[in-house]
């Protein structure tokens, strides 16, 4: 049971919005999420709170009903309710078996279990032989334990690939690395739960990719933001570009104008899915 936090927000802002509970079981079953009466009661109360993977999903359309900040209830969760479990690995990668056995090496039992992400900007550079030279992100991170002190990292790099080169650019210093990349980014200092954070990374890529056409994000939880930027060298720019989303394994896609030699998206209140920019020569 929870110390009543996120009981008393959660009637808090359905007083704020005047909803009752059956006006918000209605809202929810229209936009997929359904939850009985039953359970919104119990979380009102503060009897019981979301926990399982279709609660938390539910959790981020009341707050968009309720017209609150993404993240405003969840965060008020005990930590345990907040991690994200192994089995969400097998919506963000076909080799979500081998990242677990690589997490578990360097002594994680999933990506968030200790820090989970808030807000990120990526950044992917391409040269001019179309084949991407590097990225970089500005992370901030919020931990979810009493004594955060590291977080893992994983990159997807293709088969004969040379593994990609990390610099920690400021928040943190590399740890243990394994396998495809899988590794600890070792924190500053430890955080307490809901203290923040932000780090910064680089990564410059070792072989050069030039049937590479995309850049992602793996948002494992709901995100307050997500901006991704593509950067085109001066004299090469794609013909055309698009922005996608994968969510519960249905794809949207919409188009995108360049701007100059970059293409760039932000989107707030995602998550969890898959984001990313998509781009095409001819």
């Amino acid at each position: 049971m929870g110390n009543g936090g996120f009981g008393a927000a959660f009637r808090d802002a359905l007083a704020a919005r005047s909803m009752s509970l059956g006006a918000l079981q209605r809202s929810l079953e229209a936009r997929g999420t359904p939850v009985s009466l039953a359970t919104l009661s119990y979380w009102r109360s503060g009897q019981r709170e979301p926990e399982q993977a279709a609660s938390l999903r539910a959790l981020a359309q009341i707050e968009h009903i309720l017209h609150l900040d993404p993240g405003a209830l969840e965060r008020l969760l005990e930590p345990r309710r907040r991690r994200v479990g192994l089995d969400r690995l097998a919506d963000f990668s076909e080799h979500h078996e081998r990242i677990r056995e690589l997490l578990g090496e360097v002594g994680f039992n999933s990506p968030s279990d200790r820090l989970i992400d808030r807000e990120v900007v990526l950044k992917y550079e391409l040269g001019p032989d179309r084949a991407p030279v590097r990225s970089s992100y500005v992370l901030v991170v919020e931990s979810i334990h009493p004594h955060a002190d590291r977080r893992a990292t994983v990159l997807t790099v293709r088969p004969g690939a040379e593994t990609p080169q990390i610099t920690p650019l400021g928040g943190y210093r590399l740890g243990r690395e394994r396998g495809i990349v899988v590794g600890e980014m070792i924190l500053d200092r430890p955080l307490v739960a809901g203290e923040t954070a932000m780090l910064e990374q680089e990564v410059t890529y070792a072989t050069a990719d030039p049937s590479d056409n995309s850049y992602l994000y793996w948002a494992v939880r709901r995100m307050t933001s997500v901006s991704i930027w593509v950067r085109f060298h001066p004299e090469l720019v794609p013909a055309r570009c698009e922005y996608y989303t994968v969510v519960d394994g249905v794809e949207h896609v919409t188009e995108l104008e360049t701007f100059g030699a970059s293409v760039s998206r932000t989107v707030t209140g995602f998550g969890p899915g898959t984001l990313g920019i998509r781009w095409y020569w001819d």
